[in-house]
């Protein structure tokens, strides 16, 4: 064989193991993501949030290019911060939370998901310290709430974030049931309309916005 020839050889077997070992590292990825997204799913206790964010921060070193294992990570984050019984410890998950999904959004920009979670972090923040913190947070969570509206229509999680933060806002503050309901009931649509393309993509909101409109309508 010419020298030319044993290059495109080389080239081609090159390009072909790489290829493979590219596909193998996607499946082994997709599968650490799937069982670790089924077990948050039915996740509850502050132990079972613990053991799938430390499972998904390695998944992340791991993929550093990912966004969504930061995501899923930060989310079980502020999942036992919720958990907390003092104001300190709530804080301390919480600014970890942020931290956290600040870096998912410096991977993937303007994702509505990214931002939505943002928003969300901010409003715990709140119920932490409520006059203190209400104002200025209260501001910071809605703009981000917005945003993620405007950056993706369709995310249920989105309207389902503004829809519980009007139930939790006294009437003369500008929330109240009356304006809670017909955002939820948005919510609840787009969450029957949502077309995921994969079984790890953000996914969860829809249990809880059926329950918060049932409390809506028993206080009618």
């Amino acid at each position: 064989l010419k020298l030319n020839q044993m290059k495109k050889i080389l080239l081609i077997v090159t390009t072909f193991l790489v290829s493979f070992s590219m596909n193998a590292e996607d499946a082994k990825y997709m599968k650490a993501m799937e069982k670790n997204v089924a077990t948050l799913d039915s996740a509850t206790a502050i132990s079972t949030y613990s053991e799938v964010g430390n499972a998904f921060e390695r998944i992340g070193s791991a993929n550093a290019k990912e966004w969504l294992p930061l995501y899923y990570q930060a989310f079980c984050t502020v999942m036992i911060g919720m958990k907390q019984e003092t104001p300190s410890k709530m804080d301390e998950y919480y600014d970890k939370a942020e931290a956290i999904i600040n870096r998912a959004d410096a991977l993937s920009p303007d994702n509505s998901e990214i931002v939505v979670v943002q928003s969300w972090i901010n409003s715990m923040k709140i119920s932490v310290d409520p006059m203190t913190r209400g104002q200025k947070l209260g501001q910071r969570s809605g703009m981000l709430n917005e945003k993620a509206i405007k950056l993706n229509p369709e995310n249920p999680r989105a309207y389902f974030l503004k829809g519980s933060g009007l139930y939790y806002t006294p009437a003369n503050y500008g929330g109240g049931i009356d304006k809670a309901l017909p955002v939820l009931e948005v919510a609840l649509e787009k969450f029957k309309n949502a077309k995921n393309e994969n079984s790890i993509v953000p996914h969860w909101g829809q249990f809880q916005t059926e329950e918060l409109i049932k409390k809506c309508k028993k206080s009618e």
